[in-house]
């Protein structure tokens, strides 16, 4: 950074006496937004994609795939969305799957009329074709699958990356080439139709992957364990806010003709908090050139006691800063000890952590649960009950209301943590099991009433619960490795997403399927652990004799 831009934005800062946490929360929460609405832009969109591409490219557009030009394991995927009821109805806007003999007849018949015969108002009508007939369901489920196949892989690399390098650049990296993605989505499906379109979204899902074990990584940092229920449960829950936008902007922009303006927005946000983020945030307080020493203090013993390795690269940073070699007193012996193990993440003993698996059986559960493709379905329908513009107030509110709530839920029940945490009178581990055991009883009695008008407030209420308790625990059982914490519960909960439709029509079969998910939530939650865990601190590494 130029030393006048950096000394203008120091003096800004301390004047308005801005707590730089307080900053890398905020950009950190805006990057959780935009990563979904770069996620989920195409599921509002979709549908007027394909009816574009079908209505002035069918010749170019492959109408079928061909099996064997597909792994087994994704057209087995493909095809058995045709026999579920997940199969993205609504959430696609796509056309009934098995069409009324009736309307078949009749558009024979209308096929077989002379030009000019059709009554009046129906002739050119390309909303008389339904999606499914200009995209086979097996290329609009590839489409949608696609992002997740990318997003589950990297989200372990990213987490690793994020520790040993800062979480700032490969967050940084992470939201810009989703952007430029993002920006490019229209020209690539208009100029190489649907595998195009594939291609992009398996891309956007490679590279958003790292983006909350980055965000996981910047907070371990940054966040002090007094803040840490409030702050990065506001974070973390970012993404019901980045849901919000995108109804919003959906509604109030998107027309047959002009999707293109949906991404181009969405991208050209997300490049622009680039630019933000990269200007004012750092990897770490000891790296960043606006914070006060009073703050940084504050940070520095108020993290975890057996906290923060230091990698090579930081450490040649800050070594040349006035001379400041980032351990003080007793801290320099053991800083220089821990330097070398930190570009290793102990596998061994995370893989054998008991509470690591409890995380990974409740994330899981609770991706499975949530069905945000159903979320956005009902969502999706009331628009279309109202119209498909929010010309009336009362649209926009009963459609944002469930996510907005959700989002300020996680917030009360964040401070509500710090609390009983600050006040001794629950430790930490058990206010994170007080949390789950909340999300599991909001979650049931949801299931019990989701045909009465008032179950919606059990849904938020456990949704506010999940981001205080489970979404934490990468933070406090290993503040020096969070980023890989949050891969790896973060990338199992994706691969719900991809096995939805099979595990969607496994619970319809068998009803003891909900019986082991109930079960596995319930000893998760018994199980889970807030506290540092051993391998937090790995033992340094001996050099041989």
């Amino acid at each position: 950074m130029l030393p006048a831009v950096e000394q203008k934005l120091s003096d800004i800062f301390i004047y308005l006496e801005v707590r730089q946490r307080w900053v890398l929360c905020c950009f950190t929460f805006l990057a959780i937004i935009n990563a979904y609405t770069m996620r989920l832009c195409l599921d509002f969109t979709l549908n007027r994609i394909i009816l574009e591409c079908g209505g002035h490219r069918v010749d170019n557009v492959p109408q079928v795939l061909n099996p064997k030009a597909l792994p087994n394991w994704r057209f087995e995927l493909s095809m058995a969305l045709n026999h579920t009821e997940y199969q993205l109805r609504s959430r696609l806007k796509a056309g009934k799957e098995h069409p009324d003999p009736n309307q078949i007849s009749d558009k024979r018949m209308r096929d077989r009329e002379p030009a000019g015969e059709n009554p009046p108002g129906q002739e050119n009508s390309q909303e008389r074709l339904s999606c499914s007939e200009l995209w086979p369901r097996q290329t609009q489920s590839l489409v949608v699958m696609a992002f997740y196949a990318g997003y589950m892989l990297t989200h372990v690399p990213g987490g690793r990356l994020a520790e040993r390098y800062g979480g700032k650049w490969v967050l940084g990296a992470a939201i810009l080439t989703s952007a430029v993605l993002t920006l490019l989505t229209p020209t690539a499906v208009r100029q190489g139709g649907p595998y195009a379109l594939v291609a992009v979204r398996l891309l956007v899902g490679i590279c958003e992957g790292p983006c909350f074990p980055a965000v996981c990584a910047l907070l371990a940092q940054w966040v002090p364990e007094q803040e840490r229920g409030m702050l990065a449960s506001c974070v973390l829950s970012g993404g019901e806010i980045g849901i919000t936008m995108v109804q919003l902007v959906s509604g109030l922009l998107v027309a047959e003709q002009d999707w293109p303006v949906f991404f181009y927005l969405v991208g050209g946000g997300a490049v622009a908090w680039f630019l933000g983020f990269t200007l004012v945030c750092y990897s770490t307080p000891d790296h960043c050139p606006f914070i006060q020493s009073e703050e940084r203090e504050y940070i520095r013993c108020n993290t975890s006691n057996s906290f923060l390795l230091t990698t090579a690269g930081e450490r040649e940073e800050m070594d040349g800063e006035d001379g400041y070699d980032g351990y003080e007193g007793e801290d320099r012996e053991h800083g220089g000890e821990v330097e070398a193990t930190c570009n290793t993440a102990p596998w061994r003993s995370m893989l054998n952590s008991t509470p690591l698996w409890a995380l990974v059986s409740t994330s899981m559960q609770q991706e499975f649960q949530q069905k945000l493709p159903q979320e956005l379905q009902i969502a999706l329908e009331e628009v279309r009950a109202h119209g498909s513009s929010f010309s009336e107030l009362t649209t926009i509110i009963e459609t944002i209301a469930p996510s907005v709530g959700n989002w300020m839920a996680s917030l009360t029940t964040g401070r509500l943590s710090d609390v009983l945490i600050e006040q001794q009178i629950l430790t930490r581990t058990q206010t994170r099991r007080l949390m789950s055991w909340l999300v599991f009883l909001c979650g049931s009695m949801y299931m019990l009433q989701i045909k009465m008008s008032g179950a919606r407030i059990w849904s938020v209420l456990g949704m506010g619960a999940y981001y205080a308790s489970i979404k934490l625990l990468p933070l406090d059982m290993s503040p020096n490795y969070a980023g890989t914490l949050m891969g790896i519960s973060g990338g199992m909960g994706a691969l719900q997403e991809l096995l939805m439709p099979y595990l969607d029509q496994l619970e319809t079969d068998y009803k003891l399927v909900s019986g082991v998910r109930a079960a596995m939530w319930v000893i998760g939650a018994s199980y889970i652990s807030g506290d540092v865990q051993a391998f937090n601190q790995p033992e340094p590494e001996r050099e041989p004799q």
